[in-house]
């Protein structure tokens, strides 16, 4: 099947000022401005993405599944495929393979459908384990009642904001990476790893921060639509789902980065 691979940006004078930013010891929501405006292409590329809209999909029948009468029916329907007595283990991987089916099936795998893929199962991880306590929960229904939780208004704003925060980050850094290490060393931007570390965290820190423009509207977006598709809501929505959450998560990180944001 083929792969999709972005490689390294072309040297633009907008990839130029990326770098240049990063040489200067710009903020974190300097370079990511500069970053995302750079890469402009590639960020309107993956509301198209299959690997990025079928993660959204399978986001959305996570929260679904929860009003079903039998939640693992459901996600069985989906592609989401789980013994009766799952563990968290078994969640994340029925999802990677639920995405790697549909990506394979297509032929149009590519790498940002793999951050995609990898940001869903860190929202789940982060939605559910909290309600686990453990990896292997030894009472079959309580992973059923974890993923219950997801159906709720205010469940899905938080999953959702988890997935977009995860998302961006992943994105930028797959975009900063080579760049950010060849700033690396004595006399650098980065002297240490410890600071390349700082650096990290503070970009994981800008892209959470950011997706808060996205919860709220999650919340009320999943509500109004499973009520308007009687308890489901259809692909088309889904796929109109994505690509607005993502524009609102991508202006915000541009916003951030004027000299007037707080």
């Amino acid at each position: 099947m083929g792969h999709v691979r972005l490689g390294l940006l072309p040297r633009s004078k907008a990839w130029k000022e990326v770098v240049g930013l990063i040489a200067a010891g710009a903020d974190v929501p300097q370079v990511a401005n500069a970053t995302i405006s750079a890469a402009e292409s590639a960020f309107t590329y993956v509301m198209n993405d299959l690997g990025y809209t079928e993660a959204v999909w399978l986001m959305t029948q996570l929260a679904i599944s929860a009003k079903k009468t039998d939640i693992l029916a459901h996600l069985n329907s989906v592609g989401i495929s789980l013994p009766t007595d799952a563990t968290l283990p078994d969640v994340t991987t029925a999802i990677s393979e639920a995405l790697d089916r549909a990506t394979d099936a297509s032929g149009k795998r590519s790498d940002l459908g793999v951050l995609a893929s990898r940001a869903l199962n860190g929202a789940v991880i982060d939605a559910l384990s909290p309600k686990l306590h453990s990896l292997f929960p030894s009472d079959p229904d309580t992973m059923r009642a974890a993923l219950s939780t997801l159906g709720k208004q205010k469940e899905f704003g938080e999953f959702s904001r988890g997935f977009f925060a995860r998302l961006a980050n992943e994105s930028l850094q797959y975009f900063l990476s080579k760049t950010l290490n060849t700033h690396l060393g004595e006399g650098m931007r980065f002297a240490t790893m410890n600071q390349k570390a700082q650096f990290d965290t503070a970009l994981q820190t800008h892209t959470r921060e950011a997706s808060l423009i996205v919860e709220k509207f999650s919340a009320e977006w999943f509500s109004k639509n499973r009520f308007e598709d009687g308890g489901d809501i259809s692909r088309k929505k889904s796929d109109g789902f994505a690509g607005y959450a993502l524009k609102k998560m991508k202006d915000e990180l541009k916003a951030g980065a004027r000299s007037d944001a707080r």
